[in-house]
């Protein structure tokens, strides 16, 4: 069986979070955190990789309408649920942005609190920084048609 490297750096970031961890309850990967499901991702018929996680109804209605990468969520779409098509080059800091996002709507407020007292670790590209952005200024990027993190061009 051959690595997927997209599919282990998604694995990578989520193991960075507090107490989460992996299921394959319908034949794809499904992260939980306290028994509950905050991402998940599989490939398509076409092989492209495709994520869904949770964000905000304000900023699932901004991304959808702004981005054709995001859609709608089949299950989760009224709770907020978004599916991301990553592309061939994804935004690995957009990606983590995006997860960790999930991760701090679906967790309980005390592992929470244990994410945001564990120290920040470097992003893996020398240039790129991850930064906490609030969903509003998600949704204001997206809404005049700014990429969500700011890429560095090497």
């Amino acid at each position: 069986m051959a690595v997927d490297d997209v599919h282990e750096r998604l694995l990578a970031i989520v193991k960075r979070l507090p107490e989460t961890e992996e299921a394959w309850p319908w034949g794809s990967i499904h992260c939980k955190v306290a028994g509950k499901i905050f991402v998940g991702w599989s490939r398509d018929r076409a092989g492209a990789m495709c994520l869904g996680v949770r964000t905000t109804p304000e900023l699932q209605a901004t991304l959808v309408a702004s981005d054709p990468r995001f859609s709608v969520a089949k299950y989760t779409g009224r709770y907020g649920g978004i599916d991301v098509r990553l592309g061939s080059k994804p935004n690995w800091a957009e990606i983590e942005e995006l997860i960790v996002g999930s991760y701090r709507i679906i967790a309980p407020k005390r592992l929470v609190r244990a994410l945001d007292e564990q120290p920040t670790k470097p992003a893996r590209t020398k240039n790129a920084t991850a930064k906490k952005r609030p969903a509003a200024k998600l949704a204001n990027r997206a809404r005049r048609g700014r990429p969500l993190v700011k890429s560095r061009r090497p």
